[in-house]
């Protein structure tokens, strides 16, 4: 086979064919420069507020958590009576409310932080002991990829730790030697 030999065009038969009119050029640099203007603007905005807004959105989660379970109206109830045989139901119950509340103000006020992130942790281990001790709850057929509606409940957990991590990282102050 014989390569196919490529002549090269000359300056003579090349055409410039205009893509778009140059009086384009100044409003497309203004539109660029106005999206990074934005793009700027806007991630400053997500690096002063958005732990801020975590911690916040974080509280009032425990907060509205723990509002159900003092005012006896919680889903969880039967879940927590079904898992934690071994405790008296509505006292633990009422107990987890407070524990949950507490930490939701903490969070929201930032008020001893490190505490209530050390208590949200302790909270959340218990939730994730609860898989340990009734599985059948929260798995399909035992399959730990198929979770139940509860399983899903309990997993949303993740979720939460890792905002605690966050905001822990970001919002408490060092430790002072004296």
């Amino acid at each position: 086979m014989k390569p196919i030999a490529k002549a090269r065009p000359s300056s003579a038969n090349l055409t410039v064919i205009p893509i778009r009119p140059r009086s384009d050029l100044r409003i497309n640099d203004s539109l660029v420069s106005l999206a990074f203007q934005l793009d700027e603007l806007l991630l400053t905005i997500l690096r002063r507020w958005s732990i801020t807004a975590l911690r916040l959105a974080l509280g009032w989660v425990f907060l509205w958590f723990g509002a159900l379970k003092i005012f006896a109206n919680s889903p969880v109830t039967s879940l927590i009576q079904e898992t934690y045989t071994f405790l008296p139901v509505n006292i633990f119950v009422s107990v987890l409310g407070v524990w949950e509340i507490f930490v939701g103000i903490g969070i929201i006020l930032k008020r001893a932080l490190r505490l209530v992130l050390v208590l949200l942790g302790i909270h959340l281990i218990g939730t994730f002991t609860a898989i340990w001790l009734n599985p059948r709850l929260f798995f399909v057929q035992g399959f730990p990829f198929c979770l139940t509606v509860d399983g899903e409940f309990v997993m949303k957990n993740v979720v939460f730790i890792t905002a605690a991590f966050v905001i822990a990282g970001h919002q408490v102050k060092p430790l002072r030697r004296r």
